[in-house]
């Protein structure tokens, strides 16, 4: 009798898009979970670590044909409001409007980097954790599922 014990999925080649930007944010959403779980959260450590994972999620779509030299343009890189739009324009199943937190986050994460770096700021407007981080979690699912 036959027993499947696990799936080992192997890849050859050098790393590349989607699979690098997927794998980005996968390695990363469990920190998303942690943060927005904690007790204290850490607001500004969960939106930054949530804008990178949702950045890599959306050019993971974006760039699924294994070309990302559009998403790393300077008009769209870091401007998650432009990648999300982007992501829907070409069929991603999500929102067609981003909600508010992914507007918010994009005002702070694109530039002038104002979640990195907080130059010439007194005080930064943060998402809450919740519902940001499970329905950035979905989007990074959706993401993954359409990628298959």
């Amino acid at each position: 009798m036959s027993r499947a014990v696990g799936v080992v999925e192997f890849a050859s080649g050098p790393p590349r898009p989607p699979d690098t930007y997927l794998g980005v944010a996968y390695a990363m959403i469990g920190g998303v979970r942690d943060l927005a779980a904690a007790n204290p959260c850490s607001l500004m450590a969960l939106a930054l670590v949530s804008s990178h994972v949702l950045e890599c999620a959306l050019k993971a779509y974006l760039s699924r044909d294994g070309d990302d030299r559009h998403v790393r343009k300077a008009d769209v890189r870091h401007n998650l409001v432009r990648l999300w739009e982007l992501s829907v324009a070409e069929g991603l199943g999500i929102e067609p409007n981003p909600p508010s937190w992914v507007v918010m986050l994009s005002r702070i994460h694109d530039k002038p980097f104002f979640l990195r770096y907080s130059t010439g700021v007194h005080g930064i407007s943060l998402p809450g954790a919740e519902p940001m981080a499970s329905e950035l979690s979905d989007v990074l699912d959706t993401v993954a599922a359409s990628l298959r």
